[in-house]
């Protein structure tokens, strides 16, 4: 994928977004309200090494680090030089930090909703060592995964 064929959502916030995950995702702006902002086209997907494992009772716990990529940078950081506000996965803003933001999910109704708030989004902060802890538990079947810094 080249930046040619790629275009950023420009919000009714007037902010340009570059959705680079698979599927569309709901905004919130507290002046404008809620909008959706589609996928890009271009998904940012990040290559996972575990370091080390071990098991905690039933769960398997792995010490993993995202992978980055040389042709992905490169294009990533040529979109903020344009100021576009870039949103992927939180794995994907672990392993391209100041690049790639994580959405940030905003409270309705007392609910924690499928919608991020449209001007303020994470970085996740790493480690000296640049690692994240990830935990997956196999529940019913269903696998989790849960990604934290540390």
């Amino acid at each position: 994928m080249n930046n040619a064929e790629i275009t950023p959502f420009i919000g009714p916030n007037g902010l340009k977004y570059l959705n680079v995950t698979a599927h569309p995702l709901n905004l919130f702006d507290l002046d404008y309200g809620e909008f959706v902002v589609p996928p890009s086209g271009w998904v940012v997907n990040v290559e996972i090494e575990v370091l080390a494992s071990r098991r905690v009772g039933e769960i398997q716990v792995d010490y993993t680090r995202p992978l980055k990529d040389a042709e992905t940078e490169v294009l990533l950081r040529q979109w903020k030089a344009r100021d576009v506000i870039i949103i992927g996965s939180s794995t994907a803003a672990i392993a391209y930090p100041d690049l790639v933001y994580a959405p940030v999910m905003v409270m309705k109704n007392q609910r924690l909703t499928k919608v991020a708030h449209a001007r303020r989004f994470s970085v996740p902060v790493l480690s000296s060592e640049d690692t994240t802890t990830s935990i997956a538990l196999g529940l019913g079947g269903q696998e989790f995964q849960l990604i934290s810094s540390g």
